[in-house]
């Protein structure tokens, strides 16, 4: 399977979030629930969840390897894994993006009471979406400041050295909490004593 590059979404895919943005704002903005004290927090609070599913997702549900061949060649993020350097893998298809985003909305709404108040919180782990599908994509770029380096040494840490490890992308929060972050080497860790 190896070289076998099947089409997937350009980046601009992740354009079709825009006019969901706009109406959550929106709809919040005509209810007053933005000039609430809490507005602020639901959106960070969105913000912060996004780094979790993304963890999660990708610990758990994205480097399942289904028995079927014929699913096993269509498995994005093996292919990602196995051509890195493809850009076709970069960025997750629509057609998981989009309902994965409804079903968090209805969640958030199950958790807090309130569409308009999951609507502000669903604005938020979009936000942090885009912003991990954006950075992900210029981490597999050539060049790039300070930043983009920490992102492509941590991320590549998950590509090159261990794949077990370093499941955090736009921030490596829970891969400190949960223990996977980047295995120390020795030399390091003896030194630090």
């Amino acid at each position: 399977m190896r070289g076998v590059v099947r089409p997937g979404p350009s980046p601009f895919v992740l354009l079709a979030f825009g006019p969901i943005l706009v109406a959550a704002f929106a709809w919040s903005a005509s209810l007053g629930q933005l000039v609430r004290a809490g507005a602020i927090a639901e959106l960070a609070g969105g913000l912060l969840l996004w780094t979790l599913l993304e963890y999660v997702f990708h610990r758990f549900l994205f480097h399942i390897v289904p028995s079927a061949a014929w699913l096993r060649e269509r498995q994005q993020h093996l292919l990602h894994h196995q051509t890195p350097e493809e850009p076709a893998y970069y960025v997750v298809p629509l057609w998981i993006s989009l309902p994965v985003a409804v079903a968090v909305w209805a969640l958030l709404r199950a958790a807090v009471g309130s569409w308009p108040r999951a609507a502000l919180m669903t604005a938020g782990v979009i936000l942090g979406y885009l912003a991990y599908e954006l950075v992900h994509y210029r981490v597999h770029r050539a060049g790039g400041g300070g930043l983009v380096r920490f992102w492509r040494r941590h991320h590549f840490y998950h590509h090159y050295a261990d794949d077990h490890r370093c499941y955090g992308f736009t921030t490596p929060l829970w891969d400190y909490v949960f223990g996977t972050g980047p295995r120390r080497s020795r030399a390091v860790a003896e030194s630090t004593r």
